[in-house]
């Protein structure tokens, strides 16, 4: 990366953050199309997902003591074992092939999250838990965001909102625990990027305690809301881009 891009970068990852804070998923998703235009996207990937783990630790302490810890251990049960083998599949693959199938993912997630109807709610079984995490485990390995998918099945708990973005942050911090040392092992991230990964730590934090001081002053209702709206724009945002 260009020492004239690590300011942009930096932006939008504080950005990033500040979102998917309060929507407990998306930043990721809005940072790793975003990185790709400076960084080779297998790197891109990697550093995102440093950057991912930053974030959730974060939302963590900030959220501390609202994890909803049977759901988290059903949901990460699936999710560690399919993180894992999603970044294996990325390791075998050129960044080519990655950048297509990034590019599939954000026509599928289009479809998800735009025309998913608000009504629709998966059952609330550990079946849909197991599922989830299968799902959102093997995207984040192998593409770098699982977040949606993860969403989608929490909201159907109707999980109070710390309660909503404490377990989902603690759910992908494990599944980002599993996939970072297979990046680091495929030597994803060079020696060059460390003073960023370095600054994205600060980051990180900054755009929690932003995102957790605006996410308090939501009500309930409005806080699913603004999940689901997330939700939409984000599919409106991939659409354009693919």
């Amino acid at each position: 990366m260009m020492p004239e891009a690590w300011g942009l970068f930096l932006a939008c990852a504080l950005g990033a953050e500040v979102v998917g804070t309060m929507a407990g998923f998306g930043a990721a998703t809005i940072l790793t199309p975003f990185a790709a235009l400076f960084l080779d996207m297998k790197t891109a990937i990697a550093m995102v997902a440093c950057f991912h783990l930053f974030g959730n630790a974060a939302r963590l302490w900030f959220f501390r003591g609202k994890v909803d810890r049977k759901i988290w251990f059903q949901f990460g049960l699936t999710g560690i074992a399919c993180s894992f083998l999603g970044a294996r599949v990325t390791m075998g693959l050129d960044s080519r092939s990655v950048g297509q199938l990034f590019g599939i993912f954000l026509v599928c997630y289009i479809g998800i999250s735009v025309l998913l109807p608000e009504r629709m709610q998966l059952p609330q079984r550990p079946l849909t838990l197991l599922g989830g995490g299968a799902v959102s485990g093997f995207i984040a390995g192998l593409l770098g965001t699982g977040g949606a998918a993860r969403s989608v099945c929490l909201l159907a708990f109707q999980l109070p909102q710390e309660g909503y973005i404490a377990t989902s942050a603690a759910i992908a911090l494990v599944v980002d625990a599993t996939r970072i040392p297979v990046y680091i092992a495929g030597h994803l991230i060079p020696a060059t990027l460390v003073p960023i990964l370095a600054s994205l730590i600060v980051v990180a934090w900054m755009g929690s305690w932003i995102g957790q001081r605006l996410v308090r002053r939501l009500s309930a209702v409005w806080f699913r809301r603004f999940v689901l709206v997330m939700l939409a724009l984000m599919g409106i945002k991939l659409l354009w881009r693919a």
